[in-house]
């Protein structure tokens, strides 16, 4: 799997040497699947808390190319709409170890056959397997909803 960006405290994402707080900065918008082009694209856009710096990105998407596995795991069904938008932690994983969905391992770049696995608040998790993500960012604020 090829990355443009790194896994910080699998908690962040680290780009061009830009640190990007996904889990206290950030709510995670939801998904797109497009099958025919084995493609996930994941939307992100800038919490409005006051601790959110002015000058973060408005938002960010991060999009998995070439796709050949995924898997959701549900929420918890009493979550709330905090708990469900914001991500708890992230990380590669191997993909020889998809029985267990409830680890993390601490490395920024992926390793070849890893699997990337996103954790919830709300207990969902996201976990992909493809050939790369890319990361882009946007400054300006977010015209529509996604």
């Amino acid at each position: 799997m090829k990355v443009n960006f790194d896994i910080k405290d699998n908690q962040a994402i680290e780009i061009e040497g830009r640190h990007i707080d996904l889990h206290n900065n950030f709510d995670f918008v939801g998904f797109d699947y497009k099958i025919a082009e084995r493609e996930i694209i994941i939307h992100w856009k800038k919490s409005s808390g006051e601790w959110v710096d002015k000058n973060e990105f408005s938002s960010l998407v991060l999009t998995h190319k070439d796709v050949t596995y995924l898997k959701v795991i549900e929420q918890d069904e009493n979550s709330t709409y905090e708990d469900d938008c914001c991500l708890d932690v992230m990380s590669f994983f191997p993909s020889t170890a998809r029985e267990i969905n409830d680890s993390i391992v601490p490395q920024s770049r992926p390793n070849e056959g890893d699997d990337i696995l996103y954790f919830f608040e709300n207990g969902q998790r996201i976990r992909i397997n493809c050939k790369q993500i890319e990361l882009t960012v946007c400054k300006l604020p977010i015209l529509s909803t996604l």
